[in-house]
């Protein structure tokens, strides 16, 4: 057995940057970057109106108030989407609307509610200074700046931000495609009764909705029975359209887990079996050419935390990321914690911050096939191999899998 750094170690050197492709815009959102963007052109493109209100000159208005009303004669109306040639000297205005051009010789915008509106004038009540609710031309990207640069990750603004600029289409990394297979002959579809002996399938559920959540393409394939065959034709059918395979179930030592003998017989070069944690000991781990294939425990604890632990950070590196790992913060325990020295003991645990500092509990009572002690953790505790009791109030590492609603 090998140690959890190790077994990481081993993944994310397997683990290769994807190839790019080139997406049209609106399929591009939560690939990563692959492309330097500049901007072509000024964004905006024009001096244009951040008010519904009246473009005019500000020395016109300098005197201006409720008391005082200035008067100017109104010229013109300028909508959005279109322009004048039209030009505002002393004592005129032109209406306005949010997002049009602000028209020759204004350099002011008065909003409508600071305003009297008259029939063939406007009457000003505040005066404003000169550039008042005037976005400038490039004031959000000026031509020829650097606007983003590969490896980031496209999120709903930075597709705004390329459409600002006219990218119909842009080049990212793509992303690994993903197959879940469930092992077992005891597993049943969610939707069908209960019989003796068998239990529902939640693994493949589980894993398929872990993938999808680090915005990965994913498909289960089914639950292959507990025949070499059976196991060799989902495994099949899993390369065949996927580029990372998760199997739960089938790795350990009992008479019917074919998973690493099919593998074997496959082809497929074993990179390790077996890891110094808990949950997760039988935990194992192939390549078969440029694919990766993961072999996850059966116990639905032991799924999950290998798939945060190994299976996500593989896939974010394949699809071109830079940030791979949960950020780890220093927690506090709010009890006493008892466990079995020799392995790392990953634990789910409730996390919040109080004046400052990160406490954390452990989330219910513990074990591989506690699905239950998952369900609302916001974190990953990393105990000790070597201690056997941890203390309330001693520190142990988290990794936060999300911020606590407080934070």
């Amino acid at each position: 057995m090998i140690e959890p750094i190790e077994a990481l170690e081993i993944v994310l050197k397997s683990a290769k940057t994807s190839g790019t492709i080139t997406l049209p815009l609106t399929e591009a959102d939560n690939h990563v970057l692959a492309e330097t963007i500049t901007a072509a052109h000024d964004v905006p493109p024009f001096n244009n109106s951040a008010m519904d209100g009246y473009a005019l000159l500000a020395d016109d208005i300098v005197e201006a108030s409720k008391d005082n009303p200035v008067e100017l004669k109104l010229i013109a109306e300028q909508p959005a989407g279109e322009s004048t040639d039209i030009k505002v000297t002393s004592g005129a205005a032109i209406k306005i609307m949010t997002g049009a051009p602000v028209p020759p010789g204004a350099d002011t915008v008065v909003p409508i509610e600071r305003t009297q509106p008259g029939d063939g004038h406007v009457g000003i009540l505040v005066a404003h200074r000169r550039g008042a609710n005037v976005r400038l031309a490039g004031e959000d990207m000026p031509k020829g700046s650097l606007v983003l640069e590969p490896g980031v990750v496209i999120e709903p603004v930075t597709i705004g931000l390329l459409a600002s600029l006219g990218y119909a289409q842009v080049k990212v990394y793509d992303m690994p495609k993903v197959a879940i297979i469930g092992t077992g002959n005891e597993l049943v579809p969610v939707d069908e009764p209960l019989t003796p002996g068998k239990i529902r399938d939640s693994n493949s559920y589980t894993l398929t909705a872990q993938t999808r959540a680090v915005g990965m393409p994913v498909v289960r394939i089914g639950v292959a029975g507990d025949t070499k065959e059976s196991v060799t034709d989902l495994v099949n059918s899993a390369l065949e359209v996927a580029d990372v395979v998760v199997t739960s179930g089938g790795v350990s030592v009992g008479d019917y887990d074919f998973v690493k003998d099919v593998l074997k017989e496959m082809g497929a070069e074993l990179k390790f079996w077996g890891v110094k944690q808990k949950p997760g000991k039988p935990l194992a781990f192939w390549t078969l050419g440029d694919k990766l294939i993961f072999g996850l425990p059966g116990n639905p604890v032991a799924t999950v935390l290998c798939f945060e632990e190994y299976v996500r950070p593989a896939l974010l590196k394949i699809a071109g990321r830079d940030r791979l790992l949960r950020p780890v913060v220093k927690a506090k325990l709010t009890h006493d914690v008892k466990k079995k020295p020799g392995r790392q003991h990953f634990v789910g645990v409730s996390v919040t911050k109080d004046d400052g500092e990160w406490r954390a509990s452990v989330n219910g009572r513990q074990g591989s096939g506690i699905l239950k002690s998952m369900a609302g953790a916001n974190g990953v505790g990393l105990m000790p191999r070597d201690l056997s009791e941890l203390k309330a109030g001693e520190e142990i590492d988290v990794q936060l899998i999300k911020l606590p609603e407080d934070h």
